[in-house]
């Protein structure tokens, strides 16, 4: 290896070293727990409050409505339980 490619590895190592460096600070960056509390009470709030919303439109139809819409709020709402903490060992990591 030749002083140009060694200039070339060491400029490599250096930009994962420093982006290694970015990913421990977001790791050990705590969070406040309002932004776990908040949107998981507005998201279940928002569930219960759903099917007297959809009453007058879907009619009969309003259990299967709300439980589908409700089911998407709540994967969105596990989507960013996974987004919170992504260095956690978990199977999405």
């Amino acid at each position: 290896i030749d002083t140009v490619q060694q200039a070339a590895i060491e400029r490599i190592l250096v930009d994962i070293t420093n982006a290694q460096g970015g990913m421990e600070r977001l790791k050990n960056t705590p969070l406040p727990n309002q932004y776990r509390f908040f949107p998981e009470l507005f998201t279940r709030l928002f569930c219960v409050l759903l099917p007297i919303g959809l009453v007058e439109t879907l009619e009969f139809a309003t259990p299967i409505g709300s439980t589908v819409a409700g089911a998407m709020f709540l994967a969105v709402l596990r989507i960013g339980d996974d987004l919170v903490d992504p260095f956690a060992n978990t199977v999405h990591d």
